[in-house]
C-alpha cells in the first residue's frame, strides 16, 4: 500500500506541474527524480542513474526518432505545406461532411503539439454549407485529428509502448490497426452523426478536380515516403525519417517556399522542440526510475498480495492517468511499465497493452487537460462539457474494440 501511494504521489506531482503550464518534459524528469527519492535512491545515486539512462541506445534512439518527426513538422508548417495539402482536398472532395473530417485527420499525420487549432479554421471553413453547430464542429476537430494516434508509426506513445514490448514499431502498429479504422468508423457513425450534407455542394470541372487530386497526392509525398520504406519496404524507421526530412527540405527549398536558413531558425530556436526533445529524454528517466529505484517491484507485490482484479487494473490505472493528466506519452510512460510487471500480465503483456493503450487513450481524449480539447472547444466557442458529452459513445466503441483485441491477441498473434 505505501508503494502504491508514493506512486500516485509522483502522479500527483506530475500532473500538478503540467496543470501549472511547467513544460511536459520538464515534468516528466521531475517525476523521475521524485520517484528515485521517494523509494530511497541518493542525490548521487539519482545523478549517476539519470546519467545511465541518458546514454543507453534505446533512450538515444528514442530522442532522435522523436526530434525527426518534429524536425519534419515543423518544415510542412512553415513551408505551407499542411496548407497547400488542405486546399487541394477541398479541390476535389466536393463532399463538405467528409472534407470536414479528412482535414484534422489529415493534420493529425503530424504530431505536433497543438494541432488541433492549426485544423479547427479549416473545419470552420468546409462545414459553413452544413448546418452544423459549434459542439458539432469542436466534436469533429477534436476526433478526428487523433485517429492515427493508435497506430501511426510518428506518435512518440506508439514508438515508446513498442519499445517497451520489445517489438518493432511496424510491428505494434499492424496490432494497433483495427483501433484506429473503429476510431474512424466511429467518427462516421456518431461523431458526426446529425449533420447533414449541403443540397447543393460546389461544382467543380472533372479536369480541376484531377489536378487538384494529383496536388494533393504530391504534397502528401513525406508521408507516402515514409509509408514506402518503412511500413512497405522494410527500411528502418530512422533512415526512413531522414529521408522524408531530407526530401522535405530539397523539395521547399527548391521551390522556394522556404530558405535553408528559416528551416535552420525554424527548428533551433523552436521552444516546441526543444520541450519536446526534452520530454523525450523525460519519457526513458520516469520509466526508467521506475524500475531501477525498485517501485515497480514494490508494486508487483502489492498487486500479487491484494485482491485487485488485473484486468480492471490494466483498464482503470490508464484511464485515470489519461484522464487526469490529458497527455498519451503521459499514461504509457506512468503505467505501462507497472502492468508488465503485474502477476498473470508479464509472461504474455501485449494484449494487456493493447487494452491499456486503448482505455488510456480513451481518458486522454476526454479529458478536460487535453490540450486539443481545450482549443477546438475555445476556438468554436462551445461548452466543453457538452462537447466531452458528444464523444463518449464513440470512445466506448474504441474501448469495447480494445476489449475484442485482448481476447484476440490473447489466443493468436501475428507475430
Amino acid at each position: 500500500m505505501v508503494a502504491m501511494l508514493k506512486v500516485f504521489g509522483v502522479f500527483a506531482v506530475v500532473v500538478l506541474m503540467i496543470r501549472k503550464k511547467v513544460p511536459l518534459g520538464v515534468s516528466l524528469v521531475s517525476g523521475g527524480v521524485t520517484t528515485a527519492f521517494l523509494f530511497g535512491m541518493g542525490p548521487a545515486e539519482t545523478i549517476l542513474e539519470s546519467i545511465e539512462i541518458g546514454s543507453q541506445p534505446e533512450t538515444g534512439n528514442f530522442v532522435l526518432l522523436v526530434s525527426l518527426v518534429l524536425a519534419i513538422s515543423i518544415i510542412l508548417e512553415k513551408s505551407g505545406q499542411v496548407s497547400r495539402l488542405t486546399d487541394s482536398l477541398k479541390g476535389f472532395v466536393a463532399n463538405r461532411k467528409l472534407a470536414s473530417a479528412t482535414l484534422p485527420a489529415i493534420i493529425g499525420l503530424l504530431p505536433m503539439p497543438g494541432g488541433a487549432l492549426f485544423s479547427a479554421p479549416m473545419v470552420e471553413a468546409t462545414s459553413t454549407e452544413m448546418d452544423i453547430d459549434s459542439h458539432k464542429k469542436a466534436e469533429i476537430n477534436h476526433w478526428f485529428r487523433h485517429v492515427w494516434e493508435y497506430s501511426w508509426p510518428l506518435y512518440p506513445g506508439v514508438i515508446y509502448t513498442a519499445g517497451l514490448l520489445k517489438l518493432d514499431v511496424k510491428e505494434f502498429s499492424i496490432l494497433q490497426i483495427p483501433m484506429t479504422i473503429v476510431a474512424i468508423a466511429a467518427g462516421f457513425t456518431l461523431v458526426t452523426r446529425g449533420v447533414k450534407k449541403p443540397a447543393s455542394a460546389e461544382a467543380t470541372e472533372c479536369r480541376s478536380r484531377r489536378r487538384a487530386a494529383a496536388r494533393f497526392a504530391f504534397d502528401l509525398a513525406p508521408f507516402l515516403v515514409i509509408i514506402a520504406l518503412y511500413l512497405i519496404i522494410g527500411i528502418s524507421l530512422l533512415w526512413s525519417l531522414l529521408t522524408a526530412l531530407a526530401l522535405s527540405i530539397a523539395f521547399n527549398v527548391s521551390r522556394k517556399t522556404i530558405t535553408a536558413q528559416q528551416i535552420i531558425r525554424g527548428i533551433f530556436t523552436s521552444t516546441h522542440y526543444l520541450n519536446f526533445v526534452i520530454m523525450a529524454y523525460g519519457v526513458k528517466l520516469f520509466s526508467g526510475m521506475l524500475d531501477e529505484s525498485g517501485a515497480i517491484n514494490e508494486m508487483t507485490t502489492f498487486f500479487a498480495e491484494s485482491n485487485f482484479p488485473t484486468l480492471a487494473l490494466c483498464v482503470a490505472l490508464p484511464f485515470i492517468v489519461g484522464f487526469v493528466a490529458g497527455i498519451t506519452i503521459v499514461f504509457c510512460t506512468a503505467t505501462f511499465p507497472l502492468i508488465i510487471a503485474m502477476p498473470g500480465v508479464s509472461a504474455d503483456p501485449v494484449p494487456y497493452i493493447i487494452l491499456s493503450y486503448a482505455s488510456g487513450f480513451m481518458g486522454t481524449m476526454l479529458s478536460p487537460l487535453h490540450a486539443c480539447l481545450a482549443l477546438s472547444s475555445e476556438y468554436f466557442k462551445a461548452r466543453l462539457g457538452k462537447v466531452i458529452l458528444g464523444l463518449i459513445p464513440a470512445a466506448i466503441i474504441v474501448l469495447a474494440t480494445g476489449f475484442a483485441l485482448w481476447l484476440l491477441y490473447r489466443h493468436w498473434l501475428p507475430f
